[in-house]
């Protein structure tokens, strides 16, 4: 061939070179196309290989090409010539051609003219038709594989490499494997769905495994890459793979497997991994980790293939991470090698591998702090420091990743800190990449770098400062957490210069940090991180030049602070301190908006306060000091409750007392010092109302202790003097902040009393006429606060001291002139106007009221109501200072009315005077209104009117007046209940929404008053046109005092109490406020609060929101101390909470609501109790909560509360309810030791309790208690049983069913003690009550308890109704069942008419339930045997449905009891001894059952009892006969006629006799019967030598019913046994056998003369027993003897013996006998000559068929001497008697006689015998 082709190349080159312009029209022309299509399909047609065929085809395509243009058109060209193929070689040449061309099209080609490859892939995929030749689809699937593998063209195909893959697969599998996979590859071509599908899912995943391991290596990789495809694109596939078993071939794989598969098999396992930890978990399974994977994997790293390592570096990163150490870094171990070799591919050239081993390495680090301190940590920190300086951002990112790992150790590995330093600069350089991933990855390895000192010292701070906060803001929460970090660490050891602070601000750091920290969660390294930058940050000292210090962008955005504000509260102290640091710098910039978010944080102000205590930082005690001071400002109550909440009161006044005269909070305060912690009191708007700064503007140092020990001394008198102490050190004028703490002081009554006060009230005097306002001010607070709380001398000091005049004087002072001294007042709780309150409290000693000073001041003050321009205040002043005087002093009240003030008052108000004065005049009428004698004064209607007129059109401060007025007026039913009275509502209401918080107070007030048990007029609050409710839920809302706050509460209860204005919105919007107010310090509003919610959670959506608004916490905080009617609504509040809210009594419990109640329940009174008692009962409704450790805890001090003999029924049923609860559980009852005394003697009164709920309840706990084994065994368990015993006597079911349950625990213990309660009596009673019916669990165990009773002692069972007995066989128990039977079973034995009384209970009924169930089936079945015999029961109705459960239990295979088994046979054969029982329709199915007892082979006494209820069956019913004889009932007796037992035996022939008693089974009588019976007869005999006439009369039956087996050969052979019968027998043996032949001798007329006869001769034996029979038998034997006799074949034997008087005249004569009988032959004797008297002794015999019945025997004598007569005479015989009596003998006298001498006899002998 080859020299062929040679010549061909040839001619086509001569061609070429010949034809220079057009070389391919000449070769096309001389049909060189064809040839070289030849050529390039060749090889493979010649089988050639090597260089020389693939030149060949290379030279031969591209000669095609050249000619046609390029290698495209080649290739399209022989695609359109697919079609015009005529023959199979054509198609398969072409498309061999095909196949060749797209091998060799490169780009070149491409370039050329780009080959469309979905066309190409179209025309291929159309050759794969039906039955298409084997060398077409090879060819084309050769040119799919050409076209696949080309890159060029295949990139342009979708999935091409999973069609290449399938392609492979098809050139090795065969039949039907590759008719699969060409099924798969034509949906993939044909764009039918994914690889996925296109394999059909699971079926191609499991035929894909297959391939794994018995495939060649090229089909093993092609399988194998196909997975890894499906593995990469589709998660389903992973399951698959796992589900098929794919796992361990893969695993293999990668011991055996080529680098292909290796590689791709790595990359299966690594994906299956990262899938599912349950498929890691398999593949672990498949021994992936063991050492061997591991080297296998190592080898992949190092090998050439696979190209990519990621998913191998994916495996082996799994796998090390759980690696033990010792294996990692012991030489030569298959994980140090792999760490190793992952070490040394980090400088592979490929920059994949490169990353992935970084990301590898990172995350095996990032796990194993051990591997971090060891030398591979250096190692691979040298290798990676490498990678630093790629150009690959993805080696970038890993590499650093990879370094933020191992740093992490930089501190606990000296060389991994001395290597790590060098990468400095580089890590810097990545920190400011473009790239945010390099940047922050780079950022995150700086942050852990920083840990190291020296690196830190060296970094320079712009380099780390700029990226952090770029990633800061840009970067994820990890790389915020890093940079935060290193910016913490970098500041940590360098001071913030100007430099340093202008970069800070330039690139907005700190706000960037508190975005960090917002998003932070407590306790979180992200929180650390963050506020350890922003402390270091915050130590900028302030403004150099025009840099602001770093803090002050905090100061610029408020919203900044609350992050830093929420930190404290959880935070560590560290933490904290360094949170306080931060604030501290925002006291004077923004002190309102510090204060305010530092209140609204929940746990800040303690924390605050712990650090001030705390702290040995200077900074942090006064910085925390402002902080508490800028709260107070704006919450001072919140600051104080949280205080005393936390109990940190006492402890912060000792510390700020010790910072007054510490130098070192000296110089914090010093003002030159720029670092100075300072408060400003007024804000900048404020500042720009008033035109100078004041000298109480700015408080800084240790005077803002001061300032905070003024607002703690005025809720804390207990440290007040240890303060006063130490406030004279003040040397720097501020007189007035002194005067300000003493002001505080003086407000307890120990300071005044103290020595030093009374020197103090001169320089306070002289104080009051100081030129400094603040200092004038102050000192009249100091006057008022000694006259307020001072004693009487005290007062009358400071009167004497001329103060009164001073006082006076500041009477009336504007406040616009002292405006900050009234905000200081206000926030320290002092009274705004010092000099009013003094003159007010010395007014109100007597001897100065109605002395002489009082006498001198009234005048003044009268003088003072003219309007003052100076003071405008005044005549308000003196005007209330006269309200003073009239106050409690009714002559002082009376004098001003005999003057005539009440009306001029009220003439007064209606000119509409100022407000001032109208205020003044109001409150001077609500004081008079306060006597009760002038309130009944007629007046007092007009002063209604003219009040609510003040209402509506009075200036504010007059309102507030006239509402005081109507609250003293509304004390009066008769004006309250006024029609003018319900005037007032809707200006009440409006004063309510408009005023002042006093306004609101004096309108609540007088609101409740008027409201109050009055339903109407709450109904039109609820009417008005500013709905009161609404304004209630803004007061309760907003931030006014808890004074008015606690007002509103009580309107909100006063209102909620009425169902239409509940169900408002406006109420549902109060519930978030009211909840808000139990958090408060403020404890009179708790009541009102608490009664509020209380009357809201009557409505079952608002007590939803109440819930939702955790009112649950505040409510159970506040169960502390004695306010006994505050914990007993808080309680019912909690249980309407906690009614169907299982979240909030879990709650509750977590706020330790036990743990509350249990402090308050000792000394609690009984009303509280019951409340408590409640609660505890809806909490421990819940299991989870009565399981818990705090329900345990009120089990004790319960069982003591039900010891009080004044604990109300309601309570003690709460208290038994919770003990239920909790007592119920094992656990529960494990876990706490109950004593006797404890537990059970507070029960014994409550049994007897009046109340049925607690009895029952007492009754189900004691059935809890007496679970546990030592309480039921202790002697005063025994007091319970008589309570217990008398509650079953109650007749209430659920009383019952406790009482019950708890005497089942004891009944086993104390059972004769409950008998002689009356257990019993009541017992019985209560399982026979039917009225109403009880629960079957409640009757159980009552019969548990009887039945316990019962089995202690058998004496109890005649106390025990019949009835009682017989219901308890209904028990579900079985000892119970045992029981009742027993004593049943005993009662019978006893009294045999009980049983009757069974009977009639149903026991009949019961005991065959109970067999049905087999249940106690031999007891049950003894006792219904026992019943069933009695006659009378038989004969009741009742038995009768006992036949077919009986017959059921026989025949359920479920039972096995043989003696039961017996028993029920026995029940029914006494059932059928009734005839009328015998012959109803469920006796067939008795019949059927006992058959089938017979058929399972019983014992002999069963077989017998069966057989005998069977004849009682067939007795008196054709139907049983019928029903036994189709059960196999005749088979089954004859079995048993055979039996070896004589009694089996002889009862089945009975039975036998009585089921052939008449012919209704005549075809089943066959002669195998009369065989079976004559067996036995014959085995009869031979045992006992007779026979038992139940076996013949068996046999009679048969013989007398069917004739037709008479003729049988059984009834042949049964003759001789009838024989036998008739010798041996008994007489009855012997009729019955005389029967059986009479009946066989009656059928021989009639059967065959060969059975007659055989017959006749059996019985021939019988004829000398039947001629005894008739001489002695009894005479009814005689007729059927002899007609037996007369019917037998047998033998006449005549004996001639001698003959007598034979005599003749001469000689003797020859003497013989001639014998003739019928028509036989003569006989004749022989002749005797011996004399007269011959002897012959001669016998003759005759043989018949039958007796010769009325033949006669003729003798003749005769002689033959010649001498004598010839004849002696003749005798005829009549031989029938001799037939009936067998031998007779006699002498016969001859005939004639002789005449002469005596008569001639012969003497002869007859027998008849069967001889």
């Amino acid at each position: 061939m080859k020299p062929l082709l040679e010549r061909k190349l040839q001619l086509l080159l001569n061609l070429f070179l010949h034809s220079a312009k057009k070389p391919g029209g000449e070769i096309a022309n001389a049909n060189g196309i064809p040839v070289l299509i030849n050529a390039t399909i060749a090889p493979s047609k010649e089988f050639m290989q090597g260089e020389f065929a693939q030149a060949l085809q290379e030279n031969a395509m591209c000669a095609l090409a050249n000619i046609s243009g390029g290698l495209s058109y080649v290739i399209s060209s022989l695609g359109q010539s697919l079609e015009s193929c005529t023959s199979p070689a054509q198609v398969a040449d072409t498309l061999g051609a095909l196949a060749s061309a797209l091998m060799i099209y490169d780009s070149k080609a491409e370039y050329a003219k780009a080959s469309d490859p979905m066309e190409v892939e179209k025309t291929l995929v159309k050759q794969f038709k039906p039955r298409v030749p084997f060398l077409v689809q090879e060819r084309t699937i050769e040119a799919l594989a050409s076209l696949y593998g080309n890159g060029v063209l295949a990139s342009k195909l979708l999935n091409s490499d999973a069609k290449r893959l399938l392609v492979g697969l098809i050139t090795m599998a065969v039949n039907e494997v590759q008719e699969e996979l060409i099924k798969s590859l034509l949906i993939l071509c044909n764009n039918e769905g994914p690889l996925w599908r296109a394999l059909q899912g699971r079926e191609g995943i499991q035929l894909l495994i297959s391939l794994l391991g018995l495939s060649s290596e090229q089909q093993q990789e092609c399988a194998v890459a196909l997975l890894c495809l499906l593995s990469n694109e589709n998660d389903e596939s992973k399951w698959a793979i796992t589900a098929a078993g794919g796992i361990p071939p893969l695993v293999q794989i990668l011991e055996t497997g080529s680098a292909k598969a290796k590689e791709d098999s790595a990359t299966i396992l690594g994906n299956l991994c990262n899938h599912s930890e349950d498929i890691r978990a398999c593949v672990e399974s498949a021994d992936a980790s063991d050492t061997a994977t591991i080297s296998q994997l190592t080898a992949l790293l190092v090998s050439d293939l696979p190209e990519s390592k990621v998913y191998v570096l994916d495996a082996l990163k799994s796998l090390l991470c759980v690696v033990p150490l010792n294996d990692l870094v012991r030489e030569g171990s298959a994980a140090n090698d792999a760490i190793e070799t992952m070490i040394k591919i980090l400088s592979s050239t490929k920059e994949e591998t490169q990353a992935k081993s970084a990301l590898a390495l990172a995350g095996i680090f990032n796990l194993r702090k051990d591997l971090r301190e060891t030398n591979i940590a250096v190692k691979t920190l040298s290798s990676v420091m490498k990678l630093l300086n790629s150009e690959s951002e993805n080696i970038l990112v890993e590499a650093s990743r990879c370094l933020a790992a191992i740093f992490l150790s930089v501190k606990d590995n000296r060389d991994v800190a001395a290597v790590s330093r060098d990468a400095l600069p580089s890590l810097v350089v990545l920190a400011n990449s473009s790239v945010l991933q390099v940047a922050e990855q780079a950022v995150c390895a700086l942050a852990n770098l920083l840990l190291d000192g020296e690196a830190s010292e060296k970094a320079i701070s712009e380099e780390i400062i700029l990226p952090a906060t770029r990633v800061l803001r840009e970067g994820s929460h990890v790389g915020k957490t890093h940079a935060a970090a290193a910016i913490a660490r970098l500041l940590h050891s360098r001071q913030m210069d100007s430099d340093l602070t202008e970069c800070v601000n330039r690139s907005g750091t700190v706000l960037a940090i508190v975005s960090l920290l917002e998003s932070a969660e407590d306790g979180s390294i992200a929180m650390s991180e963050a506020l350890d930058a922003l402390a270091f940050l915050s130590r900028s000292v302030g403004e150099i030049g025009h840099i602001k210090p770093a803090w002050t962008a905090l100061a610029e955005n408020p919203s900044s602070i609350t992050p830093i504000v929420s930190s404290i509260a959880d935070a560590t102290p560290q933490l904290q301190d360094r949170a306080i640091e931060i604030l501290s710098r925002l006291c004077r910039a923004q002190p309102l908006i510090l204060g305010n978010t530092i209140s609204c944080a929940t746990g800040c102000i303690s924390s605050i306060a712990k650090r001030v205590i705390s702290s040995s930082n200077a900074r942090v005690k006064v910085g925390g000091a402002a902080l508490l001071v800028c709260t107070a400002k704006v919450n001072h109550q919140r600051v104080v409750e949280d205080l005393n909440v936390s109990n940190l009161c006492a402890s912060i006044i000792h510390s700020l007392v010790g910072m007054l005269t510490s130098a070192e909070f000296s110089q914090v305060g010093d003002q030159g010092n720029k670092d100075i912690i300072s408060i400003s009191r007024i804000t900048d708007q404020e500042g720009s109302k008033h035109d100078s700064e004041r000298s109480t503007s700015v408080i800084s140092g240790s005077n803002i202790a001061i300032w905070l020990l003024s607002a703690l001394a005025s809720r804390d008198d207990k440290y007040k003097l240890e303060i006063m102490e130490a406030a004279d050190y003040k040397e720097d004028g501020s007189i007035w902040i002194s005067a300000l703490l003493l002001a505080v002081l003086f407000q307890d009554r120990d300071i005044i009393r103290a020595h030093g006060t009374m020197k103090a009230i001169p320089v306070l005097a002289s104080s009051l006429r100081s030129e400094e306002g603040a200092n004038r001010y102050f000192a009249a607070q100091a006057v008022a606060s000694l006259v307020c709380n001072g004693s009487r001398g005290t007062l009358l000091s400071v009167a004497n001291s001329g103060a009164a005049a001073g006082l006076i004087s500041l009477l009336g002072c504007g406040d616009d002139d002292m405006h900050d001294l009234l905000e200081l007042a206000e926030e320290f709780s002092l009274v705004r106007y010092p000099d009013q309150v003094a003159l007010e409290r010395l007014f109100r000693v007597d001897d100065i009221r109605l002395g002489a000073t009082s006498r001198k001041a009234i005048p003044a003050l009268v003088d003072l109501l003219k309007p003052i321009p100076d003071r405008p205040g005044a005549p308000f002043l003196s005007l209330g200072l006269l309200i003073q005087l009239a106050t409690d002093c009714p002559s002082n009240q009376i004098a001003m009315v005999e003057s005539g003030a009440l009306e001029g008052l009220t003439k007064y108000l209606s000119l509409g005077p100022q407000d001032a004065y109208e205020e003044a005049a109001t409150d001077l009428l609500g004081i008079m209104f306060s006597t009760a004698e002038i309130r009944r004064h007629e007046s007092a209607f007009g002063a209604v009117s003219q009040l609510v007129a003040v209402l509506r059109l009075g200036g504010r401060a007059a309102r507030y007046s006239a509402a005081k007025a109507l609250e003293n007026l509304f004390s009066a039913d008769h004006v309250r209940n006024a029609e003018s009275a319900r005037q007032a509502v809707q200006p009440l209401v409006e004063i309510l929404n408009t005023g002042l918080e006093k306004e609101q107070h004096a309108a609540i007030a007088a609101l409740v008053r008027l409201l109050n048990e009055n339903p109407s007029k709450a109904l039109a609050v609820a009417d008005v046109e500013m709905n009161a409710v609404d304004v209630l839920c803004r007061i309760l809302s907003s931030n006014n005092s808890m004074e008015l706050k606690g007002d509103a509460a009580e309107l909100c209860c006063v209102l909620f109490g009425n169902t239409r204005i509940r169900s408002t919105l406006a109420a549902a919007r109060c519930v978030e406020p009211l909840v808000s107010l139990l958090v408060t310090e403020y404890s009179p509003a708790h009541h009102s609060v608490v009664r509020a919610l209380d009357k809201l959670l009557d409505d079952e959506q608002l007590a939803e929101l109440v819930a939702a608004h955790g009112a649950v916490i505040p409510l159970v905080g506040l169960l502390y101390g004695r306010n006994y009617f505050l914990h007993e609504a808080i309680s019912r509040a909690l249980v309407k909470l906690g009614k169907d809210r299982p979240a909030c009594k879990m709650e509750m419990v977590k706020a330790g609501v036990i743990e509350s109640v249990l402090d308050i329940l000792q000394e609690a009174p009984d009303f509280l109790c019951a409340a408590f008692a409640e609660l505890l009962r809806i909490l421990t409704n819940n299991a989870t909560i009565a399981k818990g450790s705090s329900a345990a805890k009120v089990v004790e001090p319960l069982f003591q509360l039900l010891t009080r003999s004044e604990f109300v029924p309601d309570g003690q049923h709460s208290a038994l309810q919770v003990l239920v609860n909790i007592l119920e559980h094992p656990q529960c009852r494990a876990d706490y030791t109950l004593t006797p005394h404890l537990a059970i003697e507070p029960l014994l009164p409550l049994l007897d309790s009046p109340a049925s709920a607690v009895q029952q309840l007492a009754a189900e706990l004691l059935s809890h208690l007496l679970l546990e084994e030592h309480l039921q065994k202790d002697p005063l368990t025994q007091q319970v049983i008589g309570p217990l015993v008398r509650i079953l006597g109650s007749g209430v079911p659920i009383l019952q069913q406790r009482a019950v349950r708890a005497l089942v625990n004891v009944v086993l213990t104390w059972p004769n003690e409950i008998a002689k309660e009356g257990g019993v009596s009541q017992l019985s009673k209560v399982i026979l009550q039917a009225d109403p019916l009880l629960p079957h669990a409640l009757w159980e165990s009552a019969a548990s308890v009887l039945s316990g009773i019962l089995q202690f002692s058998s004496e109890f069972y005649l106390e025990v109704p019949v009835a009682v007995l017989v219901k308890l066989l209904r028990s579900g128990s079985e000892s119970t069942v045992v029981g009742a039977l027993n004593a049943l079973l005993v009662l019978e034995s006893d009294d045999s008419t009980s049983a009757e009384a069974m009977a009639e209970s149903g026991a009949i009924e019961a005991l065959l339930d109970l067999l049905r169930s087999h249940q106690c089936e031999e007891t049950a079945a003894r006792l219904l045997e026992v019943l069933l015999n009695n006659v009378k029961i038989r004969e009741s109705k009742a038995t009768k449905s006992a036949i077919l459960p009986l017959s059921q239990y026989l025949l359920d295979p479920q039972t096995q009891g043989q003696q039961a088994r017996l028993l029920a046979t026995l029940a029914l054969g006494d059932l059928f001894q009734n005839e009328a029982l015998a012959r109803t329709a469920d006796a067939v199915s008795a019949c059927r059952a006992l058959v089938n007892l017979l058929e399972d082979q019983p014992t002999e006494e069963m077989k017998v009892v069966a057989i005998c209820a069977l004849q009682n069956l067939v007795m008196y019913s054709r139907s049983n006969k019928r029903a036994v004889a189709e059960a196999g009932g005749v088979q089954v007796v004859l079995d048993l006629i055979g039996s070896s037992d004589p009694e089996t035996s002889m009862q089945a022939a009975m039975f036998v006799k009585l089921l052939f008693s008449n012919n209704t089974i005549q075809e089943y009588a066959s002669s195998e019967t009369v065989r079976a019976i004559t067996a036995a007869i014959e085995k009869d005999l031979w045992a006992t030598g007779t026979v038992n006439e139940e076996y013949l009369k068996a046999l009679n039956a048969l013989f007398g019913n069917f004739p037709r087996l008479r003729a049988t050969e059984p009834a042949t052979l049964s003759i001789p046994h009838l024989v036998t019968s008739l010798k041996t027998g008994s007489e009855a043996t012997q009729e019955a056998a005389l029967d059986a032949l009479f009946l066989l001798r009656q059928a021989w007329s009639a059967c065959p003369a060969e059975v007659s006869r055989a017959q006749s001769i059996a019985a021939a034996d019988a004829i000398p027993l039947l001629q005894y029979l008739i001489q002695s038998g009894p005479p009814r034997f005689q007729e059927k003897a002899e007609f037996l006799l007369q019917c037998l074949p047998g033998t006449l034997v005549v004996t001639i013996k001698r003959g007598n008087n034979m005599r003749q005249s001469v000689g003797n004569p020859s003497v013989y006998c001639k014998l003739t009988l019928g028509n036989t032959p003569p006989r004749q004797t022989m002749v005797v000559s011996t004399g007269p008297n011959p002897e012959w002794d001669e016998s003759f015999a005759w043989s018949f068929e039958s007796p010769p019945k009325g033949q006669k025997l003729h003798i003749s004598c005769k002689n033959k001497s010649k001498m004598g007569k010839s004849s002696f005479g003749k005798v005829t015989i009549q031989i029938d008697r001799v037939v009936m009596l067998g031998a007779v003998a006699g002498e016969y006298t001859l005939l004639p006689e002789s005449k002469s001498g005596p008569s001639r006899n012969l003497e002869i002998e007859f027998q008849w015998s069967n001889k």
